[in-house]
């Protein structure tokens, strides 16, 4: 096995990986084929150890924002929920009977807030625990999505793009699962007060996003479409201090939501927008995207740079479509959304993903 237990910045001490985040052209080293190789041996190891036998627990690494909302049970599985301060607080022995034979999933951003440091210690101390993580980021944090492919048993890339490195360091990956919605638990969602088909909607677009310097095409779409719709705009504060209801509250009181991507991934705010019974207006450069994952184009709309400039009239015609679908659309977006993208399904379907690359029988229960 490896040992990445000596890690400097957030990194094992590697000429290679180094060289990894700086070009990607470093994928086509032979070197990442002896580390490919080393994490499929771990693996094989690790399927030997659970042959015949059921996982005996899933745990969920949780905060507000990363799997904060998943329900209790998946699929009859019993989720068992810790916070990432129980997981680098915990004495190594004590995580290993606890994590023995054992599932544990999280996001990226998850794994960050541990830190490479601590997961590797951990990791190299619970040998017959497998690691699932699924990366929400890996289209632009390449530094974090390398050091969990490196580090976890199975890597889950949420986007379609920026994972050739990973993939070569780490021949474990799972595909074709993206982000979902996770805003609202599906208890809250089964017992709204007010049905979605009888909420006010108005018709500008929703669209409220943090702002990031460093992605410049995207600020001037926002603020390009600002100028025609005040609705789609920068946050002056953090959406995640409002409550399930709230958040509601805002969403489904909008007929269509523009969907304004960082670069070439399809935002979590597709499924919210799904989810809360709207239209999403995504780039045109996603449609492939969005077709690989099977999704009709009856449940969204697209745009392109000429809509950006001229936005009206792209969205008349999505407003014409919206009545016209009527309560039956509102009702079909929203049920699609619920049965395949809440973030109860992204557990269920990494679940059973890993449950299929390592060749383990069902869960006890």
């Amino acid at each position: 096995m490896i040992d990445f237990s000596d890690v400097s910045n957030q990194l094992p001490k590697s000429d290679l990986i180094n060289a990894a985040l700086h070009s990607l052209k470093e994928s086509e080293s032979d070197a990442f084929f002896a580390i490919a190789v080393n994490k499929a041996e771990i693996r094989q190891k690790k399927q030997s150890s659970f042959k015949g036998q059921d996982f005996k627990n899933i745990y969920v690494v949780s905060n507000k924002t990363n799997f904060g909302q998943l329900s209790s049970h998946i699929t009859n599985n019993k989720i068992t929920f810790i916070n990432p301060n129980f997981f680098v607080q915990q004495d190594l022995q004590e995580l290993k009977n606890s994590f023995e034979k054992s599932l544990v999933i999280m996001t990226n951003n998850i794994f960050a807030e541990i830190g490479a440091i601590n997961f590797s210690k951990i990791y190299q101390s619970t040998l017959n625990t497998i690691y699932a993580v699924h990366d929400y980021d890996n289209h632009h944090w390449l530094q974090n999505s390398i050091q969990i492919a490196l580090l976890a048993d199975v890597y889950i890339p949420a986007h379609q793009e920026n994972y050739l490195t990973c993939s070569r360091l780490n021949p474990n990956v799972i595909g074709g699962i993206p982000c979902g919605s996770n805003q609202w638990s599906m208890e809250f969602i089964k017992n709204l007060k007010i049905p979605l088909h009888t909420v006010t909607r108005k018709d500008d677009p929703l669209g409220k996003y943090y702002f990031y310097e460093k992605f410049v095409y995207r600020n001037k779409v926002i603020r390009t479409l600002e100028s025609t719709y005040p609705s789609i705009t920068i946050l002056q504060n953090d959406f995640h201090t409002l409550t399930q209801e709230q958040k509601w509250e805002e969403w489904a009181s909008h007929k269509l939501h523009w969907i304004i991507p960082v670069l070439n991934d399809l935002p979590i705010r597709f499924f919210d927008a799904l989810i809360t019974g709207g239209i999403p207006l995504v780039p045109s450069g996603l449609t492939p995207h969005i077709e690989a994952l099977g999704i009709s184009k009856k449940f969204y709309s697209s745009y392109g740079p000429l809509d950006i400039l001229e936005p009206k009239k792209l969205v008349q015609a999505n407003l014409r479509i919206f009545e016209e679908l009527g309560e039956i659309g509102i009702y079909e977006r929203h049920q699609y959304a619920i049965e395949n993208f809440h973030i109860d399904r992204t557990a269920e379907k990494i679940i059973s993903k890993t449950l299929e690359l390592y060749g383990i029988g069902k869960l006890s229960l």
